[in-house]
């Protein structure tokens, strides 16, 4: 029986020359981050949280004014706006009350002429041609 299908296609590495310079790659790598990661003092770990921390506390600051400004930006914004629509509001609802006003003088007024009329018919005595006869 065989190890493997002769239609099934393979790939096959082959390595020359040696593993020294990943080896001397790694090994500096190593070595810079022993340097930078290496333990400090006390007082010299206690200075960079300080200073960290105060770094911190000011970028905090910086960010908390600016977010104050754009809120204050926003509110003013949102008064003129509030200000405006309500100007317009007002002015809708005054001509609508002139409108109103206006037609139920324009009503009062076609009520009394119509109440006029029909007593005027009322009161006119009959003429001779306008008796109803009773049958």
């Amino acid at each position: 029986m065989r190890d493997h299908d002769d239609d099934v296609p393979y790939i096959v590495i082959e390595r020359s020359g040696s593993g020294l310079i990943p080896f001397v790659w790694g090994a500096l790598m190593g070595a810079a981050a022993a340097l930078l990661l290496a333990p400090k003092s006390g007082v010299e770990t206690q200075r960079e949280l300080k200073e960290r921390a105060q770094r911190l506390r000011k970028r905090a600051e910086e960010k908390a004014g600016e977010l104050q400004e754009s809120l204050h930006e926003a509110l003013d914004q949102g008064r003129e706006q509030l200000g405006g629509k309500l100007k317009t509001a007002k002015r809708s609802v005054d001509e609508g009350r002139t409108k109103a006003q206006q037609a139920f003088e324009a009503g009062k007024n076609a009520a009394r002429a119509a109440r006029s009329e029909f007593e005027e018919r009322i009161s006119a005595k009959p003429d001779d041609g306008d008796e109803v006869s009773a049958s």
